[in-house]
């Protein structure tokens, strides 16, 4: 279960730590809330908007690939 509470200037999140296999994983979503909230501040284009975001993008699977792709099996036929 996941609770959402709201108390003057904070927002409480909590959930079991079964959802989080690594605390990395937690780190990484409160950076991206930074970023978010730093970008909407900002005065950058939406199209510089975009290509920073590509490259967050590139940057996490560059560092997550590994570990996300560990579980799954890969058919060399494509099927």
């Amino acid at each position: 279960m996941i609770d959402i509470s709201y108390e003057q200037d904070e927002v409480i999140v909590k959930f079991p730590k079964q959802l989080i296999a690594n605390s990395k994983y937690l780190y990484d979503f409160i950076e991206l809330l930074r970023i978010k909230q730093i970008l909407e501040e900002s005065e950058m284009t939406e199209q510089q908007i975009w290509k920073l975001s590509e490259e967050v993008k590139q940057q996490w699977w560059n560092e997550h690939k590994a570990e996300f792709l560990a579980g799954i099996e890969i058919n060399e036929r494509g099927s």
